[in-house]
């Protein structure tokens, strides 16, 4: 790993992007169900936080924005410095399995497929699974650490229904 800084225009491509990031948690905060017919107070709505933690992310972007902004980011010859590195992706495999499981879990088992507690087990799972691969391959328990993966899965579903429908009374899908 080097130390490299990024250079402006990549903090303001970066800002650009947790931006948008932001903005797409505030707005999915700010349409989930308000628990109307339970007479919460405002404190107490599910959308809060995640709409307090979209804005406060939105705000770091705008200021790594702002900050790259004052150091140049637009200024003539800015794209041309920045420094474009050719990404392997084997060196972040992690990144990309977290990203692909995740996607997968929210377009294709959220709402449209099994149950949620089941289709957050199969998430948790995968998600053990992938990452304790390389270690159970390498001490040869592959089968412990599958069947590890499928108990933690199955408990840890089990435990985010129950918390988030019968504690928090989020309907989920």
């Amino acid at each position: 790993m080097d130390d490299e800084k990024p250079t402006p225009f990549a903090d303001l491509v970066t800002g650009a992007v947790w931006l948008a990031v932001a903005i797409g948690i505030v707005v999915g905060a700010s349409r989930m169900d308000r628990l109307e017919h339970l007479a919460t107070t405002i404190y107490t709505m599910p959308g809060l936080v995640p709409g307090l933690l979209g804005a406060a992310l939105g705000l770091m972007a705008v200021i790594l924005m702002v900050r790259a902004l004052r150091a140049g980011a637009l200024r003539a010859g800015a794209l041309a410095e920045a420094r474009w590195r050719h990404i392997r992706l084997t060196d972040h495999w992690s990144l990309i399995a977290a990203l692909v499981l995740s996607l997968g879990f929210a377009i294709a088992l959220v709402g449209r497929g099994p149950p949620f507690w089941l289709g957050a087990a199969i998430y948790m799972a995968l998600m053990v699974f992938a990452f304790q691969y390389g270690d159970r391959r390498r001490a040869g328990t592959r089968v412990r650490g599958a069947a590890f993966a499928v108990a933690f899965g199955l408990v840890s579903g089990l435990v985010i229904h129950f918390a988030f429908q019968d504690i928090f009374l989020v309907r989920l899908p």
